[in-house]
């Protein structure tokens, strides 16, 4: 716990209010009321801030902010609903841009500037993006199930064969054509972020050096058609 949550917690046992909290660690009170919302006082506790004045305040101060949070998230909830009606049905010309477009963003693109490796290869730890990628290089780049290889760079701390299941399923990729997995060093900091990538982060490897090209070539396409787009 955070040294200055921990003196909060101390301090609003002993009967402190939110306001001499605030005062005294110069923390907002929006913030002690976050902190402190589930704190149980002692009756010695209620009785002091009840002779204070100030309990009937502080609980309609987490009583609003409750309100001011639920009314945030429906406000959130009711523009991305209206959103999601926004974006029609992906056929095959949508399905190509937006592949093109993922692939510039997150695939291997340096065998174009001089590396000798030419082999296409998406990365991500999105299993939602590793769906239509995987459409993508099966129904635009008509590429066949025994030519895909993968490969997953997870951490020491996590079951590889629950990870190389997981992905095997999501992929439909047998586990055959799995490659031997990487594994990250296992710093504190690495650690921390292995407990964040539940199935760690995913190689999507098609060794074919005409895709590799083609879809450079479509990237190029795309940013020059964009260019054109803005101009116009």
């Amino acid at each position: 716990m955070r040294k200055d949550k921990e003196k909060a917690v101390q301090l609003r046992k002993k009967g402190f209010s939110y306001g001499e909290i605030s005062k005294k660690l110069k923390i907002p009170k929006s913030t002690l009321s976050y902190w402190l919302r589930n704190i149980e006082l002692s009756k010695s506790s209620k009785d002091i801030l009840k002779k204070k004045g100030i309990e009937k305040s502080t609980t309609a101060l987490i009583k609003r902010n409750k309100e001011q949070t639920k009314k945030a998230q429906e406000k959130a909830e009711l523009i991305q609903n209206k959103s999601i009606l926004e974006i029609n049905k992906i056929g095959k010309k949508e399905l190509f841009i937006l592949g093109v477009a993922l692939y510039w963003g997150e695939g291997y693109k340096k065998g174009a500037n001089g590396s000798k490796w030419k082999c296409v290869d998406f990365t991500n730890s999105d299993s939602e993006m590793i769906i239509v990628m995987m459409r993508f290089f099966r129904e635009i780049c008509n590429v066949p199930d025994s030519k895909f290889k993968v490969q997953l760079h997870t951490y020491k701390n996590k079951d590889e064969e629950k990870i190389i299941k997981f992905w095997s399923n999501l992929t439909k990729i047998p586990k055959s054509q799995f490659m031997k997995s990487s594994f990250a060093i296992s710093s504190a900091s690495k650690q921390k972020r292995g407990s964040m990538l539940k199935y760690g982060t995913v190689h999507i490897r098609i060794y074919d050096v005409v895709l590799f090209h083609r879809l450079i070539g479509w990237i190029t396409g795309l940013k020059k058609q964009s260019e054109c787009s803005s101009v116009g």
